[in-house]
């Protein structure tokens, strides 16, 4: 039976993705190493209600983030109220390789339920977690009449994206105050391909390479476990 919470992400369950939940913070103390930094002349603030009204029910977004150990290939995909993710790992060295795969889907009602993959002790709780899942807590507010009201435009490589305030989106986090990360949304799908620092001014944590991104309004369905409602 899927376990319902209101604030949805993942990192998966293996140790190496495990690590990225730790590597948020780290980026922000390092500086960001490895970051993409965003043209500061791109910034421009939209009315987050009319960019998300565009977007369609559906995407699948591949993609990979390179790491000093190993390269995560990631697949994000929608199919309506349904979303999944699946990172595979490419060890390089000694590192050991593997695969993570989460699905969670959002009722019109707007609460979340996690089908597979959440890592979490307790998953029934509000306890937010973040990443490339994110676009569900977004339709989850949408539906709930908490949308953040504006967005940020940036610019990561050729990929427009639309960055929402993480204190705005995750208001009872209490990871906000540590380490905001806000997450950054494709303008052209809806789907979430990296995470912006305000400290940093750049693009750090869970984001995507942006020259490796493809993006397309077809979903992935072999990526899902659950049948469509």
């Amino acid at each position: 039976m899927a376990l319902t919470r209101r604030l949805v992400g993942t990192l998966g369950a293996l140790p190496a993705l495990a690590l990225l939940a730790c590597a948020v913070a780290a980026a922000i103390v390092a500086g960001g190493s490895g970051s993409t930094a965003a043209p500061v002349a791109d910034e421009q603030t939209v009315p987050l209600d009319r960019l998300i009204a565009g977007w369609p029910s559906s995407y699948s977004v591949t993609a990979t983030k390179s790491e000093p150990q190993y390269v995560e290939h990631i697949t994000t995909t929608r199919d309506g109220d349904r979303f999944a993710l699946e990172i595979v790992i490419a060890a390089q060295g000694s590192s050991a390789g593997g695969s993570s795969l989460a699905e969670v889907a959002v009722s019109t009602e707007g609460i979340v339920s996690w089908t597979t993959g959440c890592s979490e002790p307790d998953c029934s709780d509000d306890n937010s977690v973040r990443g490339f899942l994110a676009a569900a807590a977004l339709l989850s507010a949408d539906r709930e009449d908490r949308l953040p009201a504006t967005a940020v435009l940036r610019q990561l490589g050729e990929h427009q994206v639309a960055c929402v305030s993480d204190s705005e989106l995750f208001p009872a986090s209490a990871a906000t105050a540590l380490a905001r990360l806000d997450p950054c949304f494709s303008v052209e799908t809806g789907a979430v391909l990296g995470h912006y620092s305000i400290v940093n001014a750049a693009f750090v944590g869970p984001t995507m390479s942006p020259g490796s991104i493809a993006e397309t309004v077809e979903p992935s369905p072999a990526l899902f476990t659950s049948p469509p409602a």
